[in-house]
């Protein structure tokens, strides 16, 4: 089960097996914007290659699309996650001034 937490701008996706966290997305919401900055995406180590960032990344970018956020990426999986998928183009926020 994937779960959002949200305390003050900081929000977190968290996919659960039963009561074990296998990993999460750490982002937050630039203030006054409807930016939001992928910050962090880690997989507990005996759990990686399994798909679970992937599964984080796809309900990260739908969360995203359902409350109108375009997405500022600075955590490298989140980088690389967009450059393979082109489709998530129009969700990525512009660059800083």
């Amino acid at each position: 089960m994937i779960q959002l937490t949200t305390s003050g701008e900081e929000s977190r996706l968290t996919l659960h097996e039963g009561s074990e966290e296998l990993g999460h997305i750490s982002f937050r919401v630039l203030p006054e914007t409807s930016i939001a900055v992928a910050e962090h995406t880690r997989v507990s180590p005996e759990h990686q290659g399994k798909g679970i960032a992937a599964k984080l990344a796809t309900s990260f970018f739908e969360h995203c699309q359902s409350e109108g956020l375009l997405v500022r990426p600075v955590c490298s999986y989140i980088v690389a996650y967009m450059e393979r998928h082109p489709e998530l183009a129009a969700l990525r926020a512009p660059e800083e001034a």
